[in-house]
This record gives C-alpha cells, structure tokens and sequence, in this order.
C-alpha cells in the first residue's frame, strides 16, 4: 500500500481570522495536521487524534465527517491538493467528535442514515446541522465521476453510524468498529450493542477493499481488520470463560450488601479474563493493558444479557 503523508502548517489568514471570531466555534489556526493520500484522489486528514476523508471528483469534493479537532484544517487539506469546491459532506453518525465543526461548511449537501438526522433533530445543535439527505439501508452517490456507497451495517456503535465505501478506489472509512493497530476507547468504544459491533467487524471484511480508515488512528488494511476479529473473539472466549470458572460463592464471601457483592463479583469476572488478554495480547496491540480490563467487563456484561 502506498501512502504518501505530509505534515503542514496553517498560519491564520485575515479571512479564516474574521470567520472564525463570528463562529459558533473557535478553533486554533496554528496548528499541525497531517494530509496522507491513501489513493489517487483520495485523502485522510488528522488532528487531534480524529480523522476526516475526503475524495476529490470531477465536479467538486467530497467529505466525510468534521471533527472539531480538525476544524478549519480539512479547508486547508483539500485547497493542497485541489481548487475544486467542497459540494457533500457526509456523517459516519452524530457523535460531536466526529461531526462537531459541520457548522463551518457552508453551501455543502449534507448527508447521513436517518437515525443520525433523527438524533440531531433531537439536539438541536447548531454545530452540529441537521442533514439535507438521508438514507435507511444503503445509498449510492456518483459524484463527478465517482462512486460512493453508503452502507448501514447496524447500530454497533450509535444508531445510525454507516460505512463509507469506494469501490473503484477499494477503500472503506468504517468509523469507531476498528482502530488499525490499537484498540477501541473504554467498554469497546462504548458501544451500545456488543454482538452488532461483532457482526459489524465481519461485515466490514465481506467488502473488497485494501486501505481501511477509521474515525482514529493511522489507515491500515484488511489484515488490521483481521486481527482485530481475533481480539474481540479471544474477548468473547475469555469473557465466557471467566462466567465459567469464577466461583462466585468464594468470590462473595464475607462481604455484605447487594451492591458490594455484586461488584466484587464482577471485579472477579473481569480479572479473569483481562488477565489472559493482557498476556495473549500485550505488545500485539496499542492499548492492551489500557482498555483491557473494561473491554473484558462491556464483553463480560452482553455475555449475560444480550
């Protein structure tokens, strides 16, 4: 896979200046970003530990979310490598990490699944607008010559998160599911349905791409997505386990109270399996140790009742 990145500094303009002290959010103009062409004509852009894509077309460009840790930086990002316009931008799903800075495109589509148009009807956040088009399974988009596929595999990490999908490139943004060569944040990137975050890992791996984008973290590849199956199934064997062989009775024995029994229970379960994950896993991937033990208790918890 080639990838070319580069590294660039934005010093403020009188106009970005202007715009930014009469903006609903105030970002920093001077600042690091990073611009990695992951295709002809296809871009990833990070700040702040997020990312944002954006694919160049005949007719204008296109973009997919706008975290608030990027900001003004993505219009820097496309006027790199193009003068074309931004025409769409598209939400993964609703969370303000990832769309919180919407509000600064201006004379843009906006596109997201319409549980995402739901939830933000419900905020009512101007930073974060409401979408002019959505969707409920699947949308196609050819765009200046280009094609897009809009794909909603479930809610494995909000209602209405999607994938972002390009065929012709064979590259696929499939936000908060993977972190290439990391881990997902605490309790699975919070995830409100252990079981859809699995099934949505290997619907992920049913489509034909080779460079992977996720809403944090460097690109990667199938063989990240790979990988980060095998994790979260040891996960789910471990977490099974420990139900097993933590004997709950000795466990409990000597405290009092529902609650403190409860929790010294389900401190148990979780030592068991993390201690196992943390020695299968250690130094295989980012955040091991980190997230282990409540990756194990969110696993532990939808083994009992999802």
């Amino acid at each position: 896979m080639n990838i070319h990145i580069a590294r660039y500094s934005l010093v403020a303009t009188a106009s970005i200046l202007f715009y930014t002290l009469f903006s609903n959010l105030a970002y920093s103009q001077v600042a690091d970003y990073e611009l990695q062409e992951i295709k002809p004509g296809v871009y990833v852009v990070s700040a702040g530990g997020t990312n944002s894509m954006f694919l160049v077309t005949q007719e204008g460009v296109v973009v997919v979310d706008a975290p608030p840790a990027i900001g003004d930086k993505i219009f820097a990002a496309v006027s790199n490598v193009t003068d074309n316009p931004i025409t769409h931008l598209i939400y993964s799903h609703a969370h303000k990490d990832h769309i919180g800075a919407a509000n600064i495109f201006k004379n843009v589509t906006i596109i997201a699944h319409n549980e995402t148009a739901k939830i933000l009807n419900e905020r009512n956040d101007t930073n974060r607008p409401v979408p002019d088009m959505n969707f409920s399974k699947e949308m196609n988009l050819s765009i200046g010559g280009q094609v897009l596929q809009l794909l909603y595999p479930g809610p494995y990490h909000q209602q209405g998160n999607i994938f972002v999908f390009l065929p012709e490139h064979k590259v696929l943004m499939a936000v908060d599911n993977v972190v290439p060569g990391g881990l997902l944040w605490k309790h699975l990137g919070v995830t409100p349905d252990v079981p859809a975050l699995i099934k949505s890992i290997d619907e992920v791996l049913n489509l034909d791409f080779d460079v992977f984008v996720g809403g944090h973290g460097q690109p990667g590849t199938k063989q990240d997505i790979l990988v980060q199956q095998e994790y979260v199934n040891d996960l789910r064997e471990n977490a099974m386990a420990a139900l097993n062989e933590v004997n709950r009775t000795e466990v409990i024995q000597g405290i009092n109270g529902s609650n403190a029994i409860t929790e010294a229970y389900f401190n148990a379960l979780t030592k068991s399996c993390a201690d196992k994950i943390d020695v299968e896993w250690q130094g295989k991937l980012e955040g091991v140790g980190v997230w282990t033990d409540e990756h194990c208790e969110r696993m532990i918890i939808s083994e009992r009742v999802d």
